[in-house]
Order: C-alpha cells, then structure tokens, then sequence
C-alpha cells in the first residue's frame, strides 16, 4: 500500500489534519516543512512512517484516499481552484502538463470527463504516468479521467474538441517562453467556439513570512537546480497571451496560503561549477532556515482566462 510517491506525498501533507481528527498516536516528520534539506533516506523514512499511520487510519476509521487527497494541501488548493475556475457538471475539461494528476482529480470531481496531457519524460518522471494510474484508480475516478501522453505544443486531440483547457501550475515546467506561447495556440484551437482557457500561477508576490520561506527556496532551485522557470508576474502572463494576439484577458488573484506547490529539492553541488558551489550552499540554507522557522506556503495565485479565440 502506498507505494505510489504520488499517494506518499499526499499521505504526508494530511496526516497531520487526519491524525488530530481521530486522535491517532504520530510518528516523526508529520509535517511536510520538515522534510526540507533532509536526506532521500530521511524522506524514505518518512514515508513509511506514513503509510504505518495512514494503515491504522485507514482500518480503524474507515478514511479513504479521498479523504486523504481532501484534507491534503495540495487537494484543498486544487479543489478550491476547481471551484474558482468554475468547472461545469457537462465540461469536457483538458489539463495540460497534469503531472502527477492533482488538478485532474479535483476536476473530476466536479465535471464527468477530465483529460490529463503530458510527455512525463525526463526530470525522473519515467513512472509517472503508471503513478497518474494508480492515484486514479485509488480515488475510483478511472469513468471520468482518461491520461494522453503527448506534446503540449502540439495535441492530439480534433479543433473544437474541449470546453475547458487548463494549466494548472504546469507552464514554470516549460522549456521556454517560446513553447507555452505555442501550447496556448494549441489550448484555442482545440476549443469549443464558446470555450476557455485558463492558465492559474503561482506569482511572485509573497505576503506573508511562509510565503517569502516558499519564494526564497523557490528561486534557489531555479537557479540551481533544473527544470523550473521563475514564476511569471501579472503582466508578463498577460503578454504572453497579447504577443500572440490574444488580447482579452482577465485576471483573478487568489490566496489560499497552502502548500500547494511545494519547491522541495536537495541541493546537488555536484552538478554545479567550482565557483557557484558556496553562493549555492549560502542561499539554499538560507532559504531551508526561512522554511523552519516560519513554515512554507505557496505565494498567491493568478487565474488568468481567455475565451476562444479566432484569427
């Protein structure tokens, strides 16, 4: 049970809510703040630590992995944009760089046919998509989830095809500027004449001590690790839909103050130049003492949507 680091992660982020709900006995690391700058042993640990507890939850109060992905952060935020976005019972929603499947759950739940691209190549993801499988089995949402490997820039899917095409904390996964320009080319075309895309983002823009915690050590593992662009600010989400002639668009900000996107990475100096190796070690654990003292929480987060547009 729980093998799947999908299941894991959210097994980490719940326990604590699950574990005071039911007066359950704890183990070590029941916060997911603490496994900043530990070790992939130390995490490993953890995680059977949780899957001893979550088993005990699981046959003496009868939770299920819905309840765990509902009381997890990252279920809380994706259920709450779900929510704000505004998903319809009869949408045929289409997420793009779904990942893990975090957004696709949430939206299963509310509309009856959620489609969940990606390539999931490189960056360690080669079993992602049996661990995408797995968490949708477990949460009993295979009628309603359908997983499509494939490019984002280039979708497999027939023009007016989707009412909904949404990026859900995916396009800082992007390679460049350049490829979610040509993705969100690709979102328009594949929707219905009254149809919408959305991107929703993590922004720059922290307001409180958690949230500078999260940006500091997000902005560590841009610039030393690999992977992540920089969040993008209101206005330069905006242009990237203006510079391809999509000028109508809106923006809403929301603040759920969760840890919703977690930047949890292990700095590995060895990938690193002579000369970047101290000011990488210095900002890394200025940023994981930022984390223990404060906690982390994902800064707010911008919902910008655009209906279909035609050339």
């Amino acid at each position: 049970m729980a093998t799947n680091p999908s299941l894991q992660i959210l097994g980490l982020q719940a326990l604590p809510r699950l574990v005071e709900k039911f007066d359950t006995e704890s183990n070590d690391f029941l916060t997911f703040s603490d496994l900043y700058g530990k070790t992939v042993e130390e995490f490993t640990k953890a995680c059977d630590n949780c899957v001893k507890i979550l088993h005990r939850l699981f046959e003496e109060h009868q939770i299920s992995w819905r309840d765990v992905f509902s009381n997890s952060d990252i279920g809380r935020e994706r259920n709450a944009l779900a929510r704000d976005i505004g998903l319809e019972k009869d949408d045929t929603i289409l997420e793009i760089g779904c990942g893990r499947g975090y957004f696709s759950i949430a939206a299963a739940t509310v509309s009856s046919n959620v489609i969940g691209l990606d390539m999931m190549n490189g960056l360690d993801r080669h079993s992602w998509w049996s661990n995408f499988k797995e968490t949708v089995r477990e949460l009993r949402l295979e009628p309603r989830i359908v997983g499509l490997k494939a490019e984002a820039q280039s979708i497999p899917l027939r023009e007016g095809s989707v009412d909904k095409a949404v990026a859900a904390h995916s396009i800082r996964n992007f390679q460049s500027k350049q490829a979610i320009q040509n993705t969100i080319s690709e979102m328009n075309r594949v929707l219905t004449d009254d149809g919408e895309m959305i991107l929703a983002e993590t922004l720059p823009s922290p307001r409180n001590n958690a949230q500078e915690a999260h940006l500091a050590f997000y902005r560590c593992k841009c610039k030393y690790g690999w992977g992540d662009l920089p969040y993008f600010s209101q206005e330069e989400l905006s242009e990237l839909f203006e510079e391809i002639g999509i000028a109508e668009t809106t923006i809403q900000v929301v603040d759920y103050n969760l840890s919703a996107a977690p930047p949890i990475f292990w700095l590995n100096t060895s990938r690193l130049k002579d000369n970047q190796v101290e000011e990488a070690q210095r900002q890394y654990y200025e940023a994981l003492e930022m984390i223990r003292k404060y906690g982390e929480a994902s800064p707010p987060t911008a919902i910008i949507r655009a209906k279909k547009h035609s050339k």
